[in-house]
């Protein structure tokens, strides 16, 4: 017999598959005892903790209720204060579940903590870039086992080398996890029980932007003009084109390491930059330290003011109704915005 329901439930952590299966029992076993259908809010839009708390106070007549709240880590300390009081002294006829990426504030996991479960499928807050890089290999090789494949730690490496994204922070990683898990499905089925290889990861895993965001930020750092326009031809009409404001998240992402590598001096090194400015990829901390080496003084953040720009021309400018498609606009600013970058790798001005 499965163990009786509990008032709350804190479940986060990167692993979004195993989150989602729980939420998906718990939503399960309310409707098996006569339960009605989940309320939905998300603390990432205008959802508050009073709003949540009310409907949680709500007398229901059509039997048990869960209330699912998304994004719950975004609410800060004083956001949650309603819904510490109300878990107090829940209602009996309400399941409450606060659902995240990275751990909800505190308090309120104490909260749940006193009347509920607390379940995290992830890693621990303080996770080391290297621990999450270590944790996103072994989901990888989790989930092909799950899916009836297996693989080996070199193609596993090649896997996460090409769609991960190397930021330091919960919601990422999560995305990445999201990510590996579709790829394991999709490589284990095209296995069909043999062992996945090297040839079916490279046929089919389409590499992240950030991917070609090294080789476009290394022909700007090399001042090479050339190298810099073809690649953007590729991004834009190759087989695995990306859109400009993709390109543009890559770069500004790259160049931002880039940024912290500079103000910690020419002396730095890579392990340094990996912890300063949360890489988990060793050979990205590497580019990020030459590239602040073959820059001028100061260009790097200067190269960030300048892809900010870049952002708002993509999004929000009338140049994005050049051409006959808003990526015909989009590819012109962008090729603005990197003769731009060239010239400030030159130490000229923007």
């Amino acid at each position: 017999m499965p163990p009786p329901l509990k008032p709350a439930y804190a479940i986060w952590g990167e692993d979004r598959a195993k989150v989602e299966r729980t939420i998906e029992r718990l939503i399960a076993r309310v409707a098996d005892e006569g339960g009605m259908e989940p309320d939905r809010f998300d603390a990432a839009e205008d959802a508050t903790g009073a709003d949540v708390a009310t409907a949680c106070q709500t007398l229901s007549f059509g039997g048990l209720r869960v209330v699912i709240v998304e994004h719950a880590d975004r609410w800060k300390v004083a956001d949650v204060e309603p819904l510490v009081d109300y878990l107090a002294e829940p209602n009996p006829m309400t399941l409450v579940a606060f659902i995240s990426a990275g751990a909800p504030a505190q308090k309120l996991v104490k909260a749940v903590e006193r009347v509920g479960d607390l379940l995290n499928w992830g890693l621990p807050a303080k996770a080391s870039p290297r621990e999450r890089r270590a944790w996103l290999e072994a989901h990888f090789v989790s989930e092909v086992t799950r899916f009836g494949g297996s693989t080996t730690p070199a193609v596993t490496r090649r896997v996460v080398e090409l769609v991960v994204v190397d930021r330091n922070d919960s919601e990422t990683t999560s995305i990445n996890a999201m990510t590996l898990t579709s790829e394991a499905e999709k490589l284990a089925l095209l296995a069909a029980g043999q062992t996945i290889t090297r040839e079916m990861v490279d046929d089919a895993v389409a590499s992240h932007p950030d991917a070609k965001a090294y080789e476009l930020s290394d022909a700007i750092a090399a001042g090479d003009r050339a190298r810099t326009f073809g690649l953007l031809a590729d991004l834009a009409g190759g087989d695995k084109r990306s859109a400009p404001i993709l390109v543009q998240m890559a770069l500004v992402s790259h160049f931002r390491g880039v940024a912290v590598a500079q103000s910690l001096g020419a002396k730095a090194t890579d392990r340094e930059v990996m912890d300063a400015a949360g890489v988990g990829n060793p050979w990205a901390a590497k580019k990020i330290v030459e590239h602040a080496r073959a820059m001028a003084p100061g260009g790097a953040e200067r190269a960030v003011m300048r892809l900010a720009r870049l952002e708002l021309d993509l999004r929000v400018s009338a140049y994005g109704e050049l051409g006959r498609s808003r990526d015909d606009g989009g590819r012109f600013v962008l090729e603005n915005a990197a003769r731009d970058l060239l010239e400030i790798k030159r130490g000229g001005r923007d």
